[in-house]
């Protein structure tokens, strides 16, 4: 029988409030949708839960069914998995439950194939208990086993599934804690969402000096040398970090006035972005060959190549995105039909027209996904 195989997206920056959520969820779905043989699993590791409530059916309706999950004596979504490891079963050596939900059995706007490791508020209250657990005098590994436990989660779920392949999203907190440490480790790429304003430039760079080490400054490195970091602990285990995947430019709009500022911002988060690549290219997924798959072709020549490869663009949804997250249902699927009721009764008439960019943009996005 042929090996399982699996690979793992982390949707990452360490500013909030950039549409990460967002952006993982509608790609997760319309992903699904395109490879039905492919095991598709999202793993919320956000302790608001925003994409679990997504995908059990939006607003209300969707936390109210997460709340449903997280009643069970057993939980079967993040927080009963990270509480099985505290009590002592981090080499997985005592696991044989599952911890995925088949999230069409809640909201059927969605693929047969995709599933859900649910997010739950009490992730970050056991922060604390996994800080302790990782600095284990009697086990030296008990950092690794924690940092790659999340990766090891979803290798137990696709083995016990009838999928020959995995694809995995990890909805990830904007903050630096544990759990996103735990997130980012176990993920072989990154998908860094990013807004056009100046707070993102100071996002992108607390991306790369928190996970990779790669200091603003060399007073920056100068402290850092004296202190354990994460970086280093990642490299005194031999461990491997995600790769930078794909940078996005999320929920921008094409408004005269606001276009001209949010070009002016990007061109700098470009610049950026593209001067790391210079310095640091190891750190960005190598271009595939286009005559066969398993070669890395050269590193990109110049800007523009660059660009074309590690950049996307994604147009603000407007009203079809609060439409498509009170209800649960991925942009992709809302052109079947034109008008909507809310939570509250109220009716929503949707233009395609409206959102025809953003569709096409997130297609171009997801096509980008192997």
């Amino acid at each position: 029988m042929p090996k399982k195989s699996i690979v793992s997206y982390a949707f990452y920056n360490n500013k909030g409030g950039v549409g990460k959520t967002t952006l993982c969820q509608n790609a997760a779905c319309l992903y699904a949708e395109s490879h039905p043989k492919t095991l598709v699993l999202v793993v919320d590791c956000c302790p608001q839960a925003n994409i679990s409530q997504f995908l059990l059916g939006g607003g209300h309706v969707g936390f109210q069914k997460n709340q449903q999950i997280q009643q069970h004596a057993t939980r079967k979504n993040v927080v009963g998995f990270v509480d099985h490891l505290l009590r002592g079963n981090q080499n997985f050596t005592s696991l044989k439950t599952e911890f995925r939900t088949q999230v069409s059995k809640h909201n059927h706007y969605t693929a047969d194939n995709l599933y859900l490791i649910a997010g739950d508020g009490f992730l970050e209250s056991l922060s604390l208990a996994l800080n302790y657990a990782v600095i284990n005098p009697a086990n030296t590994q008990a950092w690794k086993e924690y940092m790659t436990a999340f990766r090891r989660l979803c290798e137990h779920e696709l083995e016990m599934s009838d999928y020959a392949q995995a694809v995995v999203f990890y909805d990830c907190n904007p903050s630096f804690s544990i759990y996103t440490q735990m997130a980012l480790l176990s993920a072989d790429r990154l998908i860094i969402p990013m807004m056009a304003d100046f707070t993102s430039v100071e996002g992108i760079k607390g991306v790369f000096s928190l996970l990779y080490g790669k200091y603003p400054s060399a007073a920056f490195e100068r402290y850092a040398s004296n202190i354990v970091t994460f970086t280093k602990q990642v490299g005194s285990f031999s461990l491997d970090l995600p790769t930078v995947f794909e940078l996005v430019f999320n929920n921008y709009t094409i408004k005269a006035g606001i276009a001209t500022a949010f070009s002016s911002i990007r061109d700098e988060l470009v610049q950026f972005c593209w001067e790391q690549y210079g310095k640091f290219p190891h750190l960005f997924m190598p271009i595939q060959s286009d005559d066969d798959e398993d070669d890395d072709a050269p590193p990109a020549s110049n800007m523009e190549e660059w660009k074309s490869i590690y950049l996307s663009d994604i147009k603000d949804f407007h009203t079809a995105g609060k439409v498509s997250a009170s209800l649960g249902i991925p942009l992709h699927r809302l052109p079947e039909r034109q008008n909507y009721t809310m939570p509250d009764g109220d009716h929503v008439a949707l233009s395609k027209d409206q959102y025809s960019v953003s569709l096409g943009e997130i297609q171009k996005f997801v096509d980008k996904i192997i």
